[in-house]
């Protein structure tokens, strides 16, 4: 398996070492973030997926997603909603701004795992890891 970096935004610190945790165990390399802004700060080229939570601080999930997707080095990067945000409207306003998939919480970090597994294989030929 190629050594995947996968960056974990959201406000709830607790809720980014438990997927950090997981996702390690599953050989990927993952940072956290506890706001888009703090993303923001990173250096976002560097990673294979994006895990965003949409209510966020001053820069909402959508927001960043959306400022994501407007820049060259950074449209290509997958992303997956994580978030308690789960109407329909909320899905499709998600996947519209172009995330890959969108997860409702609460989920298990089984699902997630096997959506983030997904997402890597479907989108591992537009970009070399």
């Amino acid at each position: 398996m190629a050594n995947y970096k996968i960056l974990v935004v959201d406000d709830e610190e607790d809720l980014c070492e438990i997927l950090k945790f997981n996702l390690e165990v599953e050989g990927y390399d993952v940072d956290t973030a506890n706001s888009a802004e703090e993303a923001l700060q990173m250096n976002l080229t560097d990673y294979n997926l994006l895990l965003l939570d949409v209510m966020m601080g001053e820069i909402s999930g959508y927001r960043l997603a959306r400022m994501l997707r407007e820049k060259p080095e950074t449209a290509h990067i997958p992303i997956i909603f994580c978030t308690a945000r789960d109407s329909e409207d909320d899905i499709v306003t998600g996947l519209n701004i172009g995330a890959d998939d969108y997860i409702a919480k609460p989920f298990s970090t089984r699902e997630v795992i096997a959506r983030v597994r997904s997402v890597l294989r479907r989108t591992d030929n537009k970009k070399e890891t």
